[in-house]
């Protein structure tokens, strides 16, 4: 069977999505005897036009956001060479921490394009907004994450470049997989366009802490207490979004006793993760009083900041580009 051609590429991004494909430590290997890597500019330095000799390419990992005009000519150039586009990391499958910046844009006057077009150094210019990766072409797959766990991106790998011919053994990942994903591993039939490398629940549901009466009398920020080991980090008053997030990573930050944080996106059953998020807090407050109320609340901080981390420009309701804002490249899977 002829080599897969893989294409690796970060928009607007920090390159640890990149970095987990190296972290597949000793399947590396395995990989580059079924695959070759045609095109990845942060590991080999690959050029533009490289890629046009190399022919159409079988899978491509796309990590980061769509921030400047650079980054969307990037995208749908790798969409109209590549079989199956793969949003890799936070950053492509929802905008991540770059959509953040939406909140607070700026004025006109700051914004790169309208400094002075003589300098050499002139940053990208800007698009309107930041964009997820499937709000400028068409994606065929997500594997979630900030960033993607090596499990998760070793079950995307073998579904998609070994066909069900992986010489490595099924990682755990596998079982954290929804059916239709586990069993594609090892059957070679391509997952359901669409489909997400993790889980289906709330992290809730995989998290080992114990779950008791949920009342929430006050709120604290990571560095203002010490939580019991054990004990459900929400109903200590850590804002912990286990409720409303995709599980699958195993609760590795809750067992730590640090707060989850939202990277692998919302569950399948959540609507937007930030309204999910206010109705459970609210619902909870160990109070009757409009007062008491109203001066709990005033202690949170930085709120959509916190509750759409990794996900404002594609989890909350309020802020969906339009149509206007956006260019769909064709589908060439």
């Amino acid at each position: 069977m002829p080599k897969k051609k893989l294409a690796v590429y970060t928009a607007t991004g920090c390159a640890a999505c990149e970095n987990t494909i190296l972290d597949i430590h000793y399947d590396l290997g395995s990989l580059t005897r079924s695959a070759d890597i045609v095109f990845w500019p942060y590991v080999l330095g690959s050029q533009w036009d490289g890629l046009n000799e190399q022919g159409p390419v079988d899978v491509c990992f796309f990590a980061g956001a769509i921030r400047t005009e650079a980054d969307r000519i990037a995208a749908v150039r790798l969409r109209s060479n590549s079989k199956f586009m793969v949003a890799c990391g936070a950053c492509a499958a929802f905008g991540g921490l770059p959509s953040l910046t939406d909140i607070h844009p700026g004025t006109p006057e700051n914004r790169p394009e309208h400094l002075d077009e003589g300098n050499e150094f002139l940053l990208p210019k800007l698009e309107s907004r930041v964009f997820a990766l499937e709000h400028i072409v068409d994606v065929d797959y997500f594997v979630p994450g900030c960033p993607p766990t090596r499990d998760f991106l070793w079950a995307a790998i073998q579904s998609l470049v070994y066909m069900g011919d992986s010489p490595a053994r099924m990682s755990f990942a596998a079982s954290r997989l929804p059916m239709a994903l586990a069993e594609s591993i090892t059957s070679g039939i391509v997952p359901p366009r669409g489909s997400v490398f993790a889980g289906e629940k709330a992290v809730c549901a995989s998290c080992s802490r114990i779950k008791e009466e949920k009342k929430f009398r006050g709120f604290y920020r990571p560095y203002q207490i010490d939580p019991d080991s054990g004990r459900c980090l929400l109903e200590q008053g850590l804002l912990c979004q286990g409720l409303a997030t995709r599980e699958g990573c195993g609760g590795l930050c809750t067992a730590v006793g640090a707060a989850c944080r939202g990277c692998f996106g919302k569950a399948e059953a959540v609507f937007d993760p930030g309204a999910k998020m206010v109705s459970a807090v609210s619902s909870t407050f160990d109070s009757t009083e409009a007062s008491e109320i109203e001066g709990l609340t005033k202690t949170f901080v930085d709120l959509a900041g916190t509750f759409y981390r990794y996900t404002l420009a594609t989890q909350c309701a309020l802020k969906t580009p339009n149509a206007e804002e956006t260019k769909h490249a064709p589908d060439n899977s």
